[in-house]
């Protein structure tokens, strides 16, 4: 437990090594996330750079104050910003244009 906690503040002092143990400790729920949208239709490749993205953001924004572990952190936000990501992306995949023009010239 001293070891992850160690390895979280040296990757938010941008500490590169670091942060990369903490990836590829975390890879496996990473991978396995981004399986679930892809099952839904995205690219596989896509939502994983996202998971990935995410799992970056979470670890610079995580408070060690906080009476939060660390797993269950990251795992709630890598859920929460893939569904975001996934809603964001049905809505640019549902939008159908009617084929109406909405401007109308008065004279």
């Amino acid at each position: 437990m001293f070891e992850l906690k160690e390895l979280i503040s040296k990757a938010k002092r941008k500490d590169f090594k670091a942060m990369e143990e903490l990836f590829k400790k975390y890879k496996p729920l990473l991978k396995s996330n981004s399986k679930k949208y892809y099952r839904y239709g995205m690219e596989y490749d896509d939502v994983f750079q996202q998971a990935s993205i995410i799992f970056i953001i979470a670890v610079y924004d995580f408070e060690e104050k906080k009476d939060i572990p660390f797993s269950g952190y990251i795992k709630k936000k890598i859920n929460w910003g893939l569904y975001h990501y996934y809603r964001r992306y049905m809505q640019k995949k549902i939008e159908v244009p009617s084929g109406l023009n909405p401007i109308i010239n008065h004279r």
